[in-house]
């Protein structure tokens, strides 16, 4: 059964989150390529005069309508393609690759959801402390139970909720006076759409993973909002929980070396010398090797 745990990786932690640095194209043929640099921090029972330690840096380049992204020395590389609906791994070290369709992912998450609600009944029929104490982080992952508060002076938006709190530092505006609007707001677009659906992809990929819903939802406020998070910190409401923060910087230009590696990428996955594996298959290796 899922616990509580929370796994930091690609889109910032099985959160979202980032501070920026922006530079920009005046035209909107720029929103075709930009990168994200991300950095996701444990911030959890650490003295607040030490500096935080980084636990994840990724490295997310959009180009040509797909994402592609790194964690730094993992040797995988991940594949968003929105227009074909799925998604492809490459792993070099392991030399595997695989695929998974949007639609698959959803039919698993379904299911581990299904289970999940069932498991939480079976806790609260019990009706005892410990039981009630373990399906309510369960609980909060499914319904995450946010409001809202968002001060306009200082763009920051916090969702607190059941189980989790979020609290994100964002812009409605690039930090330049160069950029086209339409490019940026195509960019934000682009940029939560990945969000929300790697969000997805951790869940099934990473066994502590939180569930994508309260990534989602958060997600969707800024969406409605129109904002792009620079950093967001997603904070466990129990004693000694979890508390992570992920910092973005958006380059709205790609550089020669950012384009030779997604050509290299692209001709990886067609190599034959890596082994085509299922998606369950794919998993199952990658659990049994950590």
């Amino acid at each position: 059964m899922q616990h509580t745990h929370i796994t930091a990786d690609r889109s910032g932690l099985t959160l979202p989150i980032m501070p920026v640095l922006v530079l920009l194209f005046a035209t909107p043929a720029g929103a075709q390529e930009f990168g994200v640099y991300t950095k996701v921090f444990n911030l959890s029972g650490r003295d607040t005069r030490a500096t935080p330690t980084v636990i994840v840096r990724s490295l997310t380049l959009f180009r040509s309508g797909n994402a592609y992204d790194t964690i730094h020395s993992g040797g995988e590389v991940t594949i968003f393609e929105p227009g074909r609906r799925r998604f492809v791994i490459v792993n070099g070290p392991r030399r595997l690759t695989t695929e998974v369709s949007f639609d698959e992912i959803e039919t698993q998450l379904k299911k581990a959801e299904g289970a999940t609600r069932e498991y939480i009944a079976e806790l609260n029929r019990k009706d005892d402390t410990l039981s009630r104490a373990s399906a309510a982080p369960l609980l909060g992952q499914l319904d995450p139970g946010f409001s809202e508060q968002f001060d306009p002076g200082s763009a920051t938006l916090t969702l607190p909720g059941r189980s989790f709190r979020y609290h994100v530092k964002c812009t409605s505006t690039p930090d330049t006076l160069n950029i086209d609007r339409l490019a940026f707001n195509a960019a934000r677009g682009r940029y939560l759409e990945y969000t929300d659906w790697t969000a997805r992809l951790n869940y099934l990929l990473h066994p502590r993973a939180l569930f994508p819903t309260p990534r989602v939802a958060l997600n969707r406020t800024l969406k409605t909002r129109k904002l792009l998070p620079l950093t967001v910190e997603l904070k466990d409401n129990s004693t000694g929980g979890f508390h992570l923060r992920a910092e973005h910087q958006y380059h709205w230009q790609l550089t020669g070396k950012d384009r030779d590696d997604i050509r290299h990428w692209e001709s990886l996955r067609t190599t034959t010398t890596l082994r085509k594996v299922t998606f369950d298959e794919y998993r199952r290796r990658l659990v049994s090797r950590r």
